[in-house]
């Protein structure tokens, strides 16, 4: 594996440049958001950071349904342009169907606010903060459209600043101008939902500033849902997915426990993170040579970025496993005891790392319904393993569900690439 990958010179020394960028300004962007955390929690206090959170999460569930799957449908379609026009032109018909599907989370944030803060939350101090949300849905939605063009373009550079840098030092200026200034405990969130309603500006004077040329594909709304909307419920299953554990957990186990598995999940889900970075060269490249019906060189695309995810993710895969006990007791007493669910964590990301960017490899080749069944086939295995594991392992079970999850769900998407496409994803 490692002589076919050395081989191919100019290709790996191309990929690792744009995979280091990715690298670099996403690692930059985790540590600004550990800067907001710690802004949010000493300079706010945690009753406030508490309602900011959850006030973030509504937003990105109902930005991730409402955006119905458009920004990856977007990269898909793109691959089969032959012009930058046409990407702006196909960019201008995703965001008015974005605005109008952003209308109906407006309507019911804005005038259901007090029913949804005191009755379903139990909180009557979320009313303003639910008030925001409505409008910062419409801009959480085109800043993840923005951010696709920029991948669909392979401007990395931009799309890096744009999802990983921009928001966040947006945010922490206008917070600490607000410390500084006072105001309401919400306008916390109003400062995110401003830095992101900045980012989206400056995005959109990026693409059309200098009145560039505009050509509109021939796509209708309904060609864009079609190819979007199991895009759209394979991501929400997918989230449904990742959090079946903790919230299975959260029945079963006390309140320590769940503590302990939270710190290893998010240690343990690190080993995805090359993986996720590959998916910015990768999703281009894949659509692009897919409209072009050149599965040689896709196969050549797809195996040096696997491989070269694999040779990235087993060190670190490895110090994780071997030294998860020593990192867990460095971030609270107590939390030690999880390196055994650290390294069944771990474990499953390395396969997911081995297997590469199997799910989004299928949606740009026209298979994501396939994706969609079977990340819901995928959440439907976790549950019934969970009910059974918890009860009798605990954490270590609700750990072992998830990676048998992950093993088989995974290994299904590497044979329904080699049935639909003609080759593995590794070799």
């Amino acid at each position: 594996m490692i002589k076919k990958l050395l081989a191919d010179k100019e290709g790996l020394k191309n990929t690792i440049s744009k995979v280091g960028i990715t690298f670099f300004l996403r690692m930059f962007g985790m540590a600004l958001s550990f800067v907001s955390l710690w802004i949010m929690t000493n300079y706010f206090g945690k009753s406030v950071y508490g309602m900011y959170s959850l006030s973030l999460t509504i937003l990105q569930l109902t930005g991730m349904f409402f955006g119905l799957g458009v920004p990856n449908a977007f990269v898909s379609f793109t691959g089969g342009f032959n012009s930058h026009e046409m990407s702006r032109g196909l960019l201008i018909k995703c965001i008015k169907l974005a605005l109008l599907a952003s209308l109906l989370p407006i309507v019911v944030f804005s005038a259901g606010a007090g029913i949804i803060s005191s009755y379903i939350f139990e909180k009557p101090d979320l009313y303003p903060y639910l008030l925001v949300v409505a409008l910062g849905v419409p801009f959480f939605i085109l800043h993840e459209i923005i951010c696709f063009y920029f991948i669909a373009v392979k401007r990395i550079v931009i799309y890096g600043l744009f999802i990983f840098i921009l928001p966040h030092l947006f945010f922490i200026t206008m917070a600490i101008s607000l410390y500084y200034s006072g105001g309401s405990d919400y306008f916390t969130f109003l400062a995110f939902v401003a830095a992101y309603i900045l980012t989206v500006t400056i995005g959109l004077i990026i693409i059309f500033g200098k009145r560039p040329k505009i050509e509109f594909p021939h796509l209708t709304n309904s060609d864009i849902f079609r190819k979007s909307f199991p895009m759209m419920i394979s991501g929400l299953f997918l989230v449904l997915l990742n959090w079946t554990d903790m919230l299975m957990l959260g029945r079963s186990v006390s309140a320590d426990e769940i503590g302990i598995y939270n710190s290893a999940f998010r240690i343990g889900y690190l080993s995805l993170f090359f993986v996720a970075a590959m998916n910015v060269v990768i999703l281009p490249s894949v659509s692009e040579l897919y409209h072009q019906k050149d599965m040689v060189k896709m196969k050549k695309v797809v195996n040096r970025s696997t491989q070269l995810v694999i040779l990235l993710t087993l060190p670190l895969a490895l110090v994780l496993i071997f030294f998860g006990e020593f990192i867990l007791s460095l971030l609270g007493k107590g939390l030690d005891g999880g390196s055994t669910t650290l390294t069944l964590i771990t474990l499953g990301g390395l396969f997911n790392a081995m297997t590469g960017n199997v799910d989004q490899i299928l949606n740009m080749t026209g298979n994501q319904k396939m994706v969609s069944i079977l990340f819901f086939f995928g959440f439907v295995l976790n549950v019934i393993l969970n009910l059974f594991l918890i009860p009798a392992y605990g954490i270590e079970g609700a750990a072992t569900s998830s990676l048998i999850t992950n093993i088989i769900v995974n290994t299904a998407f590497v044979i329904i690439i080699k049935k639909k496409l003609g080759f593995y994803t590794f070799i």
